[in-house]
């Protein structure tokens, strides 16, 4: 038997089985394939199925929007520090040296929020 590609096979044993053995290892898959869908599944789907996989795809988008939320307070938290921080070196010349003894603080404090998150 030549060797066939997926296409082939498929329609072949769409139109059902050949009367041969297959020899390739492709026709052997697609032969076990095609005999387990033949036969139903035992048990069918739960009766909330469908609120369950609802459930699942909401928590997904709730899950993703608050981590944009989140990232976004946190940017907009550091820009408001970055601006105090900016209005007291101008206005308080003599801050500027205790502030640069707390950036890390400052600095961390976005990440910690967003790990708290």
């Amino acid at each position: 038997m030549k060797e066939m590609n997926d296409d082939e096979l498929q329609r072949l044993f769409e139109e059902g089985t050949p009367n041969s053995e297959p020899t390739s290892d492709d026709a052997r898959a697609y032969q076990t394939l095609f005999e387990a869908l033949k036969s139903e599944p035992e048990k069918g789907l739960p009766y909330d199925f469908a609120a369950n996989v609802t459930r699942q795809i909401q928590a997904e988008q709730k899950h993703s929007s608050e981590i944009k939320s989140n990232v976004i307070a946190a940017g907009l938290f550091l820009a408001a520090m970055v601006v105090l921080c900016c209005l007291f070196a101008f206005l308080k010349p003599d801050t500027k040296s205790t502030l640069l003894e707390y950036k890390w603080v400052l600095l961390l404090l976005p990440l910690a929020f967003i790990a708290i998150q």
